[in-house]
């Protein structure tokens, strides 16, 4: 089925028109993203609209039909959190991924300026699902299935907040459709001015703690897509390790609601094939069908094969630390060495060139996207033991994450040796899922690591960075739309 979708977008004082063709098999339903203007005297959209605007959030988020969600939500997050760290190289030929590689970028950046685009995007769909759900009066939808999806667009309006905050400091926080007719009125609801990060952080808050007390419990759902207790406590817990200073009591309880409910795959390579989709480690994952089916994940054609010089290199660096670490398992399922590279200054023997390989469909559009997984959890929870002085359960943690690859327990015996070893767990770990340049950040490590990053001749890369590089600037376009966006004050 192939349906063209119109929705209006709020992002931060100005309305985007996008078309969206495509559907979501989340719903039996048509989806919608865009102010429905029912029938008849009665203000309130039906039961069947709710659902299909829950849909619509849905499908927003993953990119269905080349929505916003696909590059900003996937492919993005692999170039904004490891690109921009120590995991990876730009790779490819454009110059803009180059520039974030190179803490080069400015407002001009496509980069940025497309994900800026598309998270607002997003958000916009969000905000308009949820207003109009809110006011919904059908009887055949219940207050507590309302409540649930509600509940499940104002978790994912406050996954993106979470990002953007991450990636841009200070922003404007649009939490209600925008009317593209009143310039006045967009200004003044859009905040005109960035909100500070606090505000951001508060609004993300408010989001989650509506959302775990309406959605559905971890196991309910076959697919690990629709959003669940599990899925809010997990980005609560994150939420809380990021904001500054960490709270490491609110990350321990969060973390605490959540890992009794899933378990850890057994065999980390199946964690990569296309036979454990929704498994029992995954707590929110972005779930596609294919290119037959209905929508498929193009992004690892991005990573894989032969034909032209592929995306995202691994580094020198980190298939280094792989290999000090004796971990050949997560380095295997991470990186594969092909004989068909494009060599280049970090690596020139095209008949060993790394290329990433959690990703595993480049063809048919099959794979999913961890949002969230159960390691990244666990080790989080050991930060939080770590972060009030408990080096012995810290380490416990750390070791089982350990195990399932065959690696033995963790030397570290202090706190501050601890913190460096969680450290490199989730690098190994959660390699290109988008995490590693976010763990520098809030951990204040950034400027030093990326700063004494070296090539593979031990040469150093001289990136030079500063502290205001440690977030993206608004993009020029929407400076030029809202000048009021230029005071920006960063975190």
């Amino acid at each position: 089925m192939k349906n063209k979708i119109l929705y209006k977008i709020a992002a931060s004082g100005i309305f985007a028109l996008l078309a969206l063709s495509g559907c979501s098999k989340l719903l039996d339903q048509k989806p919608v993203t865009q102010i429905v203007t029912p029938s008849g005297s009665d203000s309130s959209i039906s039961d069947a609209t709710a659902e299909s605007l829950i849909q619509g959030v849905y499908g927003a988020f993953k990119g269905a039909g080349y929505g916003p969600g696909i590059e900003f939500n996937v492919l993005d997050r692999i170039t904004n959190g490891d690109v921009k760290s120590d995991n990876c190289y730009a790779g490819g030929d454009n110059s803009d991924n180059a520039a974030i590689d190179r803490f080069t970028f400015d407002a001009l950046n496509g980069n940025i300026t497309r994900d800026w685009s598309d998270c607002y995007s997003v958000i916009g769909v969000a905000n308009s699902a949820i207003a109009q759900v809110a006011t919904c009066t059908d009887p055949a939808l219940t207050a507590a299935r309302k409540n649930q999806i509600m509940g499940e667009a104002r978790f994912m309006r406050a996954f993106e907040y979470f990002d953007a905050v991450r990636l841009w400091g200070s922003i404007p926080v649009v939490l209600v459709p925008l009317d593209p007719t009143n310039s006045e009125t967009l200004i003044k609801t859009a905040g005109g001015l960035p909100s500070p990060v606090d505000s951001v952080y508060a609004a993300i808050l408010n989001d989650c703690w509506f959302a775990r007390t309406v959605v559905s419990d971890p196991g309910t759902n076959s697919s690990k897509f629709i959003v669940s207790k599990g899925a809010v406590n997990a980005l609560l817990a994150k939420v809380y390790a990021t904001m500054s200073p960490a709270n490491w009591d609110s990350v321990a309880y969060y973390c605490d609601q959540v890992i009794p409910n899933y378990t850890l795959l057994a065999n980390y390579n199946d964690l990569w094939d296309l036979n454990h989709k929704n498994n029992s480690e995954s707590i929110w994952e972005i779930e596609y069908d294919g290119y037959s089916s209905s929508v498929g994940n193009w992004i690892p054609s991005q990573f894989l094969g032969s034909g032209w010089k592929k995306f995202e290199t691994p580094t020198n660096d980190l298939v280094n630390v792989f290999r000090a670490e004796g971990d050949s398992i997560r380095l295997h399922a991470s990186i594969s060495f092909v004989n068909y590279g494009w060599p280049d200054n970090y690596w020139t023997d095209p008949n060993n060139y790394p290329v990433l390989s959690k990703y595993t469909d480049p063809n048919n559009g099959l794979n999913n996207m961890y949002m969230i997984r159960l390691a990244d959890i666990l080790l989080l929870r050991a930060e939080a033991y770590n972060g009030k002085s408990d080096v012995t359960h810290a380490a416990a943690l750390v070791n089982q994450v350990r195990a399932r690859v065959s690696l033995g327990p963790t030397t570290a015996a202090s706190q501050s040796d601890m913190t460096l070893a969680i450290e490199k767990e989730r690098r190994l770990e959660l390699a290109f899922e988008g995490q590693r340049w976010f763990d520098l950040v809030r951990t204040g490590r950034a400027i030093t690591v990326m700063n004494a990053e070296k090539d593979g001749s031990g040469n150093n890369l001289n990136y030079n960075v500063q502290n205001y590089q440690l977030i993206y600037p608004i993009p020029q376009t929407q400076l030029d739309l809202n000048p009021l966006l230029t005071q920006n004050v960063g975190y």
